[in-house]
């Protein structure tokens, strides 16, 4: 792995403390990501979920995108997840294909000096619980 995206592996266990991570290093240097038991909002069916990703060897110069959380998260109150959740989606890393509901939240015009991949983990759960 690479250096950049060590530290930012290291980045997001100290911004999610008692988060357990799973890191699998992939052949170029970047990283497969799944973090463990976020809460999401009192609004799902699922309150908690895991989250997972790819850092890519480009980082910090590539987008943490897109994550991928709970195959069959729904919302209490029956309404549609809304834009930017992709239902039946699947969740691939080496040797591994899991079923995931797929958000899609680009950082257009992102800042490589400031847009960590732990801030934009933490972008995407507010979205989630504002939803």
């Amino acid at each position: 792995m690479k250096l950049e995206v060590q530290q930012a592996i290291e980045e997001i266990r100290n911004a999610f403390p008692g988060v357990m991570l799973e890191v699998e290093p992939d052949p170029e240097g970047g990283a497969f990501v799944k973090a463990h038991d976020f809460h999401l909002g009192h609004q799902y069916e699922q309150e908690r979920s895991w989250s997972a990703f790819r850092i890519t060897f480009q980082y910090p110069f590539a987008d943490i995108y897109p994550h991928f959380f709970l195959p069959n998260l729904r919302r209490k109150d029956g309404k549609s997840l809304g834009e930017a959740f992709h239902l039946n989606k699947q969740w691939q890393h080496p040797g591994s294909v899991e079923p995931a509901t797929m958000v899609s939240r680009k950082s257009n015009r992102r800042n490589p000096a400031t847009e960590t991949a732990a801030l934009k983990l933490a972008k995407v759960l507010d979205w989630i619980r504002s939803r």
